[in-house]
C-alpha cells in the first residue's frame, strides 16, 4: 500500500528505469511529420517542430533523465538554478558555439528567472511549497501553469521547458514522462494557449487558474496509463533515497 500512497500524495518513489530516448524521438518525429495536419485543430498558430527544436528537446529529456538518476531535487533552494539549464538546452542545445551565440539571451534569462518578482523562480518555489502535498498530477499541472502563465518563468521556450519540468516531476514519482504524441497534441497545445494568455496574479487568477490546473492535471493523468511507456525495461537506476 505504501507505494500507491506515495503516488497519490505526490511523494518521490524509487526511480528504477531510464528513459527510452529512441522511443521518445519516434513519437516526436510522428508529430513533426503530421504537424500541418494536426495544427488545423489548434486554437492558435504554432511554429513547426523543426529538426533543431526536436534535437534540443531530446537533449532536454536526456538531461532530466540524468537529474532523476542522480536524485537531483529541482525544488531544493540549492538546486533551483538547474532549471535554467533545462531552458538553455531547449533553446540552443549543448553546442558551445550556439551557447556563445545565445550568451546575452541566457544572461538576460537568468536575470529574469531570479529577479522577476511576479513571475520568477520565487513565485514558482513559493507555490510549489504551498501545494507540495497534492497528487503528482495536480502538482505537475500547477507547476506548468505557474511557468507558462503571465509573466512567464523564462523569456523564451516556456512550453518546452515547462513540459520537461512536468516530466521530471512525473518521473520522480515513478511515472513515465509527458511526451508529445499524435494522440495528445491537441490536448496539449490548446490548453497551453489558454494558460499562456492567463495572468498569474489578480482577482481573475484566483478562480481561473485552479480550474485550469485541475483540467490539465486530469489530462496528464490520462496520458499515463502504461507505466512502462517511454521507459527502458532493462536498465535499472540506483534506488532514489532523498528529496522532499
Amino acid at each position: 500500500m505504501l507505494p500507491y500512497f506515495q503516488l497519490l500524495m505526490g511523494m518521490p518513489m524509487p526511480a528504477t528505469r531510464r528513459l527510452d530516448l529512441p522511443a521518445i524521438e519516434r513519437a516526436l518525429r510522428e508529430v513533426q511529420q503530421r504537424f500541418a495536419e494536426l495544427s488545423r485543430d489548434f486554437t492558435e498558430p504554432r511554429d513547426p517542430l523543426t529538426d533543431e527544436v526536436l534535437h534540443n528537446v531530446l537533449e532536454g529529456y536526456a538531461l532530466i533523465d540524468d537529474y532523476v538518476a542522480r536524485g537531483v531535487d529541482l525544488f531544493d533552494l540549492q538546486q533551483l538554478n538547474l532549471m535554467l539549464e533545462i531552458n538553455a538546452i531547449v533553446l540552443c542545445g549543448r553546442d558551445p558555439a550556439r551557447r556563445l551565440e545565445y550568451a546575452q539571451h541566457l544572461a538576460a534569462t537568468e536575470e529574469h528567472f531570479f529577479n522577476n518578482v511576479e513571475g520568477g523562480i520565487k513565485d514558482l518555489y513559493n507555490w510549489y511549497c504551498a501545494y507540495r502535498s497534492e497528487s503528482v498530477w495536480k502538482r505537475a499541472a500547477g507547476v506548468y501553469v505557474r511557468i507558462l502563465s503571465k509573466p512567464q518563468l523564462f523569456i523564451e521556450g516556456n512550453n518546452r521547458s515547462g513540459s520537461l519540468i512536468v516530466s521530471y516531476l512525473l518521473m520522480r514519482a515513478g511515472l513515465p514522462p509527458f511526451v508529445l504524441t499524435l494522440e495528445n497534441a491537441e490536448g496539449y497545445f490548446n490548453p497551453s494557449s489558454v494558460i499562456r494568455n492567463s495572468a498569474k496574479h489578480g482577482v481573475k487568477a484566483l478562480y481561473e487558474l485552479p480550474k485550469i490546473k485541475k483540467k490539465y492535471a486530469a489530462f496528464l493523468e490520462e496520458q499515463a496509463p502504461d507505466p512502462m511507456k517511454f521507459f527502458l525495461k532493462d536498465q535499472p537506476l540506483p534506488v532514489y533515497q532523498g528529496g522532499h
